[in-house]
């Protein structure tokens, strides 16, 4: 059963920037306060605009061996730890080893790892090997895809339960089922890092701004690296960028859009593409593993295989594709699998099966 009357604490580094993984965070600790459970979240950093939560949030700003040892000493009677990104995962451990913390430790997983591959300091090495010594210790791992349940498989050589993330109920009830696309507006969201692809979107708009005078580009993200598209396109009155935007907002510019595009190639699991589905816009994404657990091509929406077909495809559902409506039938019927009770029947079956 989930629990009930118990002390919990989350753990997360950065809650002050708007991550979708922060936001189902907020969403499981808003979730466990339910059942009575006494919840608390530590942080080094906290926007409470971006992310309000009904529960308390405890800020620490010393410097972070300073902070892991206060949040380990915090953290040492709770009931359950859940720990997010890096380094929190070693946070318990200084909790346990010092502070003698019997807790049951829950690893929410909600990227590749990717200090796993490519080149690597003496730094990473001692994370991976500090990392793959103390998950071994940890009461539950949770990931939010099966791609990301065989990476981590891979990885560490154990075994991860799916904890996919929940479709927030403004996109779920979006009623404009007449909903018609006639403008020709994009709409992405990213980071400029080789990793996410970013520049892949500004090409191809750039490349189909030589065929139509009409076409408009929103671009939304709350990073430093927007400074260096905003110079770029300061000229343009075509590219509107947003910033600190909610959920209504997200609305709004999904329903002025005819098509959403997602160039990572790194991401496990995007709520984008199930917010862009349930508004009724075709989504391009790429041919890849977790992408291929969202969207089944040619069914409810696109993957493409290379970054000139993703431009070819752009273009062609912006001027050339009449969408039938059974496309938008299959996507409503995939955002809708991703609904609260799913999401409470997976976290009940991660407790019960917990060691």
């Amino acid at each position: 059963m989930l629990p009930t009357n118990k002390k919990i604490s989350v753990l997360h580094p950065f809650i002050n920037k708007k991550w979708w993984a922060v936001s189902m965070m907020i969403y499981l600790s808003d979730f466990l306060s339910k059942n009575n459970n006494d919840v608390t979240l530590f942080t080094f950093s906290y926007n409470k605009q971006i992310f309000p939560s009904k529960n308390k949030v405890i800020v620490f700003k010393n410097s972070k061996l300073v902070s892991f040892i206060k949040i380990a000493y915090y953290i040492r009677n709770s009931d359950y730890i859940i720990i997010w990104n890096s380094p929190m995962q070693f946070v318990w451990v200084f909790s346990k080893i010092f502070f003698r913390s019997k807790a049951k430790i829950i690893w929410w997983h909600h990227h590749y790892p990717w200090y796993y591959s490519g080149n690597t300091n003496v730094f990473i090495l001692l994370k991976r090997l500090l990392e793959k010594i103390s998950i071994k210790n940890i009461d539950s791992l949770i990931v939010n895809s099966k791609y990301l349940q065989d990476s981590i498989k891979e990885i560490y050589g154990i075994d991860s339960k799916i904890l996919y993330p929940v479709l927030d109920s403004k996109f779920l009830n979006y009623e404009n089922k007449n909903k018609i696309l006639k403008s020709n507006t994009i709409f992405s969201y990213g980071r400029r890092a080789e990793w996410k692809n970013l520049d892949l979107v500004f090409q191809a708009y750039d490349s189909l701004k030589n065929k139509t005078r009409d076409l408009v580009f929103i671009i939304w993200w709350e990073w430093p690296e927007l400074n260096f598209y905003k110079k770029k396109y300061e000229a343009d009155k075509d590219v509107t960028f947003l910033w600190l935007v909610d959920k209504n907002q997200i609305i709004e510019s999904l329903e002025k859009s005819k098509i959403f595009l997602f160039p990572s190639k790194i991401d496990s699991f995007w709520l984008v593409i199930l917010e862009s589905m349930s508004i009724w816009v075709p989504v391009i994404s790429f041919n890849i593993s977790w992408a291929k657990e969202i969207i089944n091509n040619w069914v409810n929406w696109y993957l493409v295989d290379s970054d000139s077909e993703f431009i070819e495809k752009t273009y062609e559902i912006l001027f050339n594709s009449s969408q039938d409506n059974n496309y938008y039938i299959e996507c409503l019927k995939t955002a809708h699998t991703f609904w609260e009770e799913n999401f409470m029947k997976n976290l009940l079956n991660i407790f019960n099966t917990m060691k």
